[in-house]
């Protein structure tokens, strides 16, 4: 597997806008709800989160209507190889809210579960929202197409060869489990091709 140039960086808690959509969501609330213990859940959160983010770029082939070539490793997947047509390169990431989330939702577990629970789906919209902080970021007028390792038929076991790709232990603080689940819980790792400019 060649080298590639991995970027790395952190982003201000202030840049990053919980998607209020989202987390009503995933608590099953309405989209405009207002309630003073998630307010203060977000709050908690917030001061503790310590969002980073480790990306590379990496080149694209595309075989036999599934297989996708991206130099450091071929992967099998119909639903990847749909997501990346029209792309000559993609952009490897990954993003985390941090360990001190971990920490704040393990103190929780104990003290509050309701709280607990909240705070989880808070970790989870922030990721994601941070995700998208990343997209705007390097999309660069390009329409970015993000597909993350879990979905579709892109399988979990992809997961070690990304993070090594991206150096995440080292770069962002991102380990991995036998069972393929990152520690910090709040990070994801996502696949964006980037558009050909005659396809833009």
């Amino acid at each position: 597997m060649k080298n590639f140039e991995v970027i790395y960086g952190t982003i201000s808690t202030e840049k990053i806008e919980i998607n209020k959509n989202e987390l009503a969501q995933r608590l099953n609330v309405g989209r405009d709800f207002e309630h003073s213990v998630i307010d203060s859940c977000i709050k908690d959160f917030q001061k503790v989160a310590e969002y980073k983010y480790v990306y590379t770029c990496v080149p694209i082939k595309l075989i036999d209507n599934s297989l996708c070539d991206l130099g450091f490793a071929q992967i099998k997947s119909k639903n990847l190889y749909d997501n990346l047509k029209g792309c000559n390169t993609a952009i490897v990431f990954a993003v985390t809210t941090g360990i001190g989330v971990d920490r704040l939702l393990s103190k929780l577990s104990i003290t509050s579960q309701s709280r607990h629970f909240i705070t989880d789906a808070i970790g989870s919209a922030a990721a994601e929202s941070a995700c998208d902080y990343v997209d705007d970021m390097l999309r660069q007028g390009n329409k970015p197409h993000r597909f993350s390792p879990g979905y579709g038929d892109l399988a979990l076991d992809i997961q070690p060869a990304i993070l090594d790709l991206l150096c995440a232990n080292k770069n962002a603080g991102i380990t991995l489990n036998k069972s393929l689940l990152m520690t910090p819980v709040k990070s994801v790792t996502a696949i964006m091709g980037v558009c050909n400019e005659k396809n833009t």
